[in-house]
C-alpha cells in the first residue's frame, strides 16, 4: 500500500515542534506500507523517520508557484512508485485544496485528519468567508475524517457541516512510550515538583491563571516547586514570578528535549494544564505514560481521556478551584497508582494501537 502524506503544519528552525505529533503518527507505519511525506519544508530540514517513510522535499520557490510545485512532486511519486493507494491530508488547511485537487483529479481516496483549535466554538470567528469556502470543498472531497477527540471532530461538523456526512473516527495522538516509561516514585524531590509544559500563549494556556494560583498555593504552603518547559519567552509571566517573590517556587526552563521532559516527568508529583480550549494535548499523554497524574481543565477532548484514576479536573479559568485541585493533589499523590495509569494510557496512545486504526481505514477505502 502507498499513502502520500499531506502535512500543514511542519518543522522548521524557528518551530521545531510545529507539528511534531503529525510527524509521530505518520511515522507509526509498518513495513507493509510505503508512506511518502510531501512538504516544501525550508531551512532543509529533514525528519527522523523510519525506513518506509520517505520525505520527500516539494521545490517551491515562493506561494503563487506552492500549487504548481506540489503536483509536480506528486507526479514524481507516481513515476517512482505508482499510483498512490491513499492521500492522507493532516490539518486541512493550507495544503488541503492541493490535496483535494490531486485526490479529484487521480480518483484517489482523500482522508482528512484534524488537530486545529480554529473549530473551538471560541475560535471560529476567525474564520474568513474564503476559508470556510475551502474548508467546504476539502470535506466535500475526503472520503473519511479522523481527528485527536470526539470533541473535535463534533466541532467540525458543527463548522463545516458537509463533513458530518462522512465516515468519522478518533485517532489519537502517539506517545513513545519507551521514552515515556514508567517512573520510579524513589526519584522524587524533597518539594513536591509540579510541571507544567506549553508555548506559554496566555490566550490558549492561561499561563497568568496558573501563575495567579500559584501564588494563592504559596501563601498556605511551602512544599511544592512549579517547573515550567517553554518554547517561547512571556515577559508578562516573568515580570509577575519576579515581582511577586515567586522565583524559588516558579522556575522557566526554557525548551527541553523529549527525553529531558520524561526525565522531569518521573520526578514530579503531577502534571498542570489550566487551558482555555485544547483538543487532545500530547503531554497528557505523555504524562499518563510514565504514570503521573495530572490536574487540568475540563475542555475539548481533555474529558476524554482524564479520569478520577489519573486526574483532578477543574472548570477554565476557576483559579480558586485550582488552588482547591493543587492542593488536595499535593496532599493525594499516594492515592494514584502509575501502573494503572500507564496501563490504561496505552490502550489509546501506543503506536501499535495507533497503526492499527489507520490500517482499518485505508483497507476501507
Amino acid at each position: 500500500m502507498i499513502v502520500v502524506h499531506f502535512p500543514s503544519w511542519f518543522p522548521d528552525a524557528e518551530k521545531p515542534l510545529n507539528g511534531n505529533f503529525i510527524l509521530r503518527q505518520i511515522a507509526v507505519a509498518d513495513e507493509s506500507t510505503t508512506s511518502v511525506i510531501l512538504h516544501h519544508a525550508a531551512d532543509h530540514f529533514v525528519p527522523e523517520l523510519p525506513d518506509n517513510v520517505v520525505f520527500h522535499r516539494v521545490a517551491a520557490t515562493s506561494k503563487i508557484k506552492l500549487s504548481k510545485a506540489y503536483v509536480e512532486a506528486f507526479d514524481q511519486i507516481i513515476s517512482q512508485y505508482g499510483k498512490p493507494d491513499i492521500i492522507h491530508l493532516h490539518v486541512a488547511l493550507p495544503l488541503g485544496p492541493i490535496a483535494a485537487y490531486l485526490a479529484n483529479k487521480h480518483h484517489i481516496p482523500l482522508i482528512v485528519s484534524e488537530h486545529w483549535s480554529i473549530y473551538q466554538p471560541m475560535n471560529r470567528h476567525a474564520i474568513h468567508l474564503y476559508q470556510k469556502w475551502l474548508l467546504h470543498y476539502v470535506y466535500k472531497t475526503a472520503k473519511h475524517v479522523t481527528a485527536v477527540s470526539q470533541n473535535l471532530l463534533n466541532n467540525i461538523c458543527a463548522t463545516v457541516p458537509v463533513a458530518a456526512r462522512k465516515p468519522r473516527t478518533v485517532v489519537g495522538n502517539v506517545v513513545n512510550s519507551r521514552l515515556f516509561s514508567l517512573k520510579d516514585n524513589d526519584l522524587q524531590s524533597s518539594k513536591k515538583q509540579i510541571l507544567h509544559v506549553s508555548t506559554l500563549d496566555n490566550d490558549a494556556k492561561n499561563i497568568m491563571g496558573i501563575l495567579r494560583a500559584i501564588q494563592q498555593l504559596s501563601s498556605q504552603r511551602s512544599d511544592f516547586e512549579l517547573n515550567i518547559v517553554h518554547d517561547f519567552e512571556n515577559k508578562e509571566a516573568e515580570d509577575f514570578v519576579k515581582s511577586n517573590r515567586l522565583s524559588d517556587i516558579v522556575h522557566f526552563l526554557g525548551r527541553k528535549s523529549s527525553s529531558e521532559i520524561a526525565e522531569l516527568l518521573h520526578h514530579s508529583v503531577c502534571f498542570l494544564l489550566f487551558s482555555n480550549y485544547e483538543n487532545q494535548p500530547c503531554v497528557l499523554l505523555e504524562s499518563f505514560c510514565t504514570g503521573t497524574p495530572v490536574v487540568a481543565t475540563t475542555v475539548g477532548g481533555i474529558p476524554e481521556i482524564a479520569n478520577n484514576d489519573n486526574a483532578l479536573l477543574v472548570s477554565p479559568k476557576d483559579e480558586s478551584q485550582l488552588v482547591e485541585k493543587l492542593n488536595f493533589m499535593l496532599d493525594h499523590t499516594g492515592d494514584y497508582q502509575p501502573e494503572r495509569i500507564r496501563e490504561n494510557a496505552l490502550k489509546i496512545c501506543s503506536p501499535e494501537v495507533i497503526w492499527e486504526k489507520w490500517m482499518e481505514i485505508y483497507h476501507s477505502l
